[in-house]
């Protein structure tokens, strides 16, 4: 299943290697987002641009799609925010975008919405934000500032519990960017940090035209989910000389 077209509807493959195999799926939904597939569900969940989630069963004719219901979703904005103080919850709700991720952790079969706070336009230098009205060169490059996790607890196919993860991801490393997201045990891999989300950026499609910019693909690292503070991916650091990166990096199991 993938994500294809102008509106960002769903297709889906039964037979590989066919060119003329490809379905469209004729669904209520658009501008589908984010797709990943449950082991254990034998299920496709596929979340939209205005958080709507939805579950596909390809295995029968007809396919079946379950919308999920849940209290929290397909709200748009209204979700709970992380908050140190009311700046901090001012600079995600007005100098902030967000953009959702779903991650699916294979071993424990839990299905996670990720949510990325990236700051629009920022003094790296001295950490300043800076309005939109005095970015109109796109001299300041935009930053990840902050990540939300939910867990999504199924009560049956089709109704969840959105579960909000305060300051613990277990041991586990969330990795997110341009691609499927996904996680991995920091058990079974002692060299990951725990508790962390390893990101990478996924802004680069905005960027990729505008060459006289010395920056996109550039927002990447490892975000500490308990002490809301992220570090570096690069070694050595050297954040004095931010480069392009395209296309970004993307991760790999």
């Amino acid at each position: 299943m993938v994500i294809c077209g102008h509106y960002d509807l769903l297709t889906f493959c039964r037979r590989p290697g066919d060119a003329n195999c490809w379905i469209a799926i004729d669904g209520p939904l658009r501008q589908y987002t984010q797709i990943v597939f449950h082991r254990q569900k034998k299920l496709f969940f596929a979340l939209t641009h205005l958080r709507e989630l939805e579950a596909w069963d390809l295995r029968n004719d007809p396919i079946k799609r379950f919308l999920i219901q849940s209290e929290n979703l397909g709200l748009g904005n209204d979700w709970p925010i992380s908050l140190v103080d009311e700046d901090d919850l001012e600079c995600k709700s007005f100098y902030c975008w967000h953009t959702d991720y779903l991650v699916y952790d294979d071993q424990t079969h839990e299905l996670f919405i990720v949510t990325r706070y990236t700051i629009a336009s920022i003094d790296q230098e001295d950490e300043t934000l800076i309005p939109p009205e005095d970015n109109l060169d796109d001299q300041y490059p935009y930053q990840t500032l902050a990540f939300d996790v939910f867990k999504l607890d199924f009560i049956n196919d089709d109704h969840v519990e959105l579960q909000y993860l305060h300051d613990t991801l277990a041991d586990r490393a969330f990795f997110i960017g341009s691609n499927t997201g996904f996680a991995l045990s920091t058990t079974q891999f002692p060299e990951l940090k725990p508790n962390s989300i390893y990101f990478t950026d996924n802004q680069t499609w905005a960027y990729r035209s505008r060459k006289n910019l010395n920056y996109g693909g550039h927002d990447l690292g490892i975000y500490d989910y308990k002490v809301r503070r992220i570090s570096s991916c690069y070694y050595p650091v050297d954040l004095d000389k931010l480069q392009r990166i395209l296309p970004a990096p993307i991760w790999h199991t």
